[in-house]
């Protein structure tokens, strides 16, 4: 229905509903609780106020924005989008901080623990380690087929990627 919910988990009241002109695909919260972020297949991701439901700022891409991640200070959101791109943006301000380039869509975004890494995941059949103070990419996961997910272990030693597969599992 082209909205996002929060909802009281004490009462199942519903708090607020946050609006976007076409279909969410991703919520996120900040580390404080204080701030949500939703992407959408509107070409935006935004930032909305949880106490109050309004909307803080809009993140603009060329493309449908599929996934959001906040670094684990909240000073910075990763939006993952089908512009073939994902981008560091300020939470404070709503600057973009960085592009991130892929041959594809970007499908997932995922901080390091420590936050000074940012793992993406594309069609393009990689997923890549990304500097999050330069934008300057470190390393390239090649897989063989697109890929899905991404995510770091707790320690930020290891780090996950799943590649879409054409079989059916049971």
């Amino acid at each position: 229905d082209n909205t996002a919910h929060l909802w009281d988990t004490d009462t199942g009241n519903e708090l607020a509903t946050l609006n976007h002109q076409s279909r969410v695909y991703a919520v996120a919260f900040s580390p404080d609780g204080k701030t949500i972020a939703t992407a959408s297949s509107d070409k935006t991701a935004r930032l909305w106020d949880t106490e109050n439901g309004n909307e803080l700022a809009t993140l603009n891409h060329q493309s449908r924005v599929i996934a959001v991640a906040f670094s684990p200070d909240g000073k910075t959101i990763a939006t993952a989008s089908w512009d073939k791109t994902a981008r560091l943006w300020d939470t404070e301000n709503g600057k973009e901080l960085a592009t991130l380039n892929h041959q594809s869509y970007v499908n997932a975004v995922a901080f390091s623990p420590d936050g000074k890494t940012i793992a993406t995941a594309s069609d393009d059949k990689t997923a890549r380690l990304w500097d999050t103070d330069t934008g300057k990419q470190l390393a390239t996961l090649n897989h063989q087929n697109w890929v899905k997910a991404v995510a770091f272990s707790p320690d930020g030693k290891t780090i996950r990627s799943e590649e879409h597969t054409s079989e059916l599992q049971s």
